[in-house]
């Protein structure tokens, strides 16, 4: 679950780390009384799940209220980096005099949390990485024994830090992030920048939280801004059935049904290795029955763009049996071809069942790489 920057910031707030003072606009008529109670300069910030913004034009500086006024009215609502903008946060401009990198994420190699920091923030970190990766300080923690103050010496060593103070109150934001992290069953929090302003304090200018969705259920507020949260209408009728409906190259023409995220993934890289671009997933769960197979296709058919799809299963509690009656009642409503990859319980019942069905819109595909060949040829 990725989280809008102004939620990821009220987060930071109740973990004690200082944000700037802002508001949240979410539709037109709350723009002329809301922007009169904002310390101008202010900056104007369109709220995407979606990175590079402030390049594509998301993100202004306005100098009164009727210029915040006039950015907050062209944004809201309109397109950005394809997603739609639906709400608008406008808050004041920091007098910064540095700029800072920080993030804590998991590293996967040694399975534990890894603090990044830098002292040049600001800027897409990835390319400091690439020209003077000796300017950003990674250290692994072990989370048996958490931050312990060793950890801190060896972070601002490798960044250069060396101010008693600055590295005080950086170590204050570096704890308070970590307990967040921890506390929100956290997969990224990213701070860029962290500035630094001219009393000496650290402010978190801007806010990236991911969380496990695994974790949601167990944090009442996330629970709450997931349902408040824009989503797509086949995304809601996936999730009110229990299954997760993923969107994917916004020129793709394949779907793909399977059960579980790896399968899922494979899938994808094969029908991509074939040339082809898949447009949307869908993912089963366990023990799917006919029906809910059957209801699974009718909610990924419904995407425009998709012209065939690939079904692809691994029978465990699944029946592949289950799966093959589940194909065979949807095409007999849906319009769209299938190709077919089944292997585990029940594999030989299931297959022929597809067989006997006798239908040129339904085909069996016997290895992955043979079920995405099949599947680009079935779509034209």
């Amino acid at each position: 679950m990725k989280l809008y920057e102004f939620q990821g910031k009220q987060l930071f707030k109740k973990c004690g780390i200082r944000t700037p003072e802002g508001i949240i606009i979410e539709n037109n008529i709350a723009i002329p009384e809301k922007t009169h109670d904002i310390t101008y300069p202010a900056m104007v910030k369109a709220q995407v799940l979606s990175g590079g913004r402030g390049k594509a034009g998301g993100v202004k500086r306005a100098m009164n209220p009727q210029e915040a006024a006039g950015f907050t009215e062209q944004l809201l609502g309109a397109d950005l980096k394809e997603c739609k903008i639906d709400a608008i946060l406008i808050e004041e401009c920091v007098p910064f005099i540095e700029e800072y990198y920080l993030s804590i994420t998991l590293d996967s190699a040694s399975r534990m949390p890894v603090v990044i920091f830098s002292k040049h923030g600001g800027v897409d970190i990835e390319e400091v990485a690439a020209t003077d990766p000796d300017k950003i300080a990674k250290v692994i923690i072990d989370p048996l024994i958490g931050l312990q103050d060793f950890y801190y010496e060896v972070i601002f060593r490798k960044a250069g830090l060396t101010e008693p103070d600055l590295k005080g109150r950086i170590k204050e934001v570096i704890a308070s992030l970590y307990a967040l992290f921890n506390d929100y069953d956290c997969m990224l929090v990213e701070i860029n920048p962290l500035m630094r302003v001219k009393d000496g304090s650290i402010i978190a200018a801007d806010a990236k939280v991911d969380i496990d969705d695994s974790g949601v259920y167990r944090h009442p507020d996330l629970i709450a801004w997931r349902e408040e949260m824009a989503t797509s209408e086949l995304i809601k009728q996936a999730k009110a059935v229990k299954f997760l409906y993923i969107d994917c190259e916004p020129d793709g023409t394949v779907g793909v049904i399977s059960n579980g995220s790896g399968m899922i993934m494979s899938c994808v890289d094969w029908i991509t290795k074939q040339g082809g671009k898949v447009a949307c997933a869908l993912d089963l769960g366990g023990g799917a029955t006919a029906d809910r197979v059957a209801e699974g296709i009718r909610i990924l058919a419904q995407n425009p763009n998709v012209k065939a799809i690939l079904i692809s299963i691994f029978g465990g509690i699944t029946r592949c049996d289950e799966i093959a009656g589940g194909i065979i009642k949807a095409v007999e409503k849906i319009p769209v071809p299938i190709v077919a990859k089944l292997d585990g319980t029940n594999k030989e019942v299931g297959m022929k069942l597809l067989v006997n069905a006798n239908r040129t819109d339904i085909t069996i595909g016997y290895t992955i790489k043979e079920a995405a060949e099949k599947v680009l040829k079935a779509q034209n």
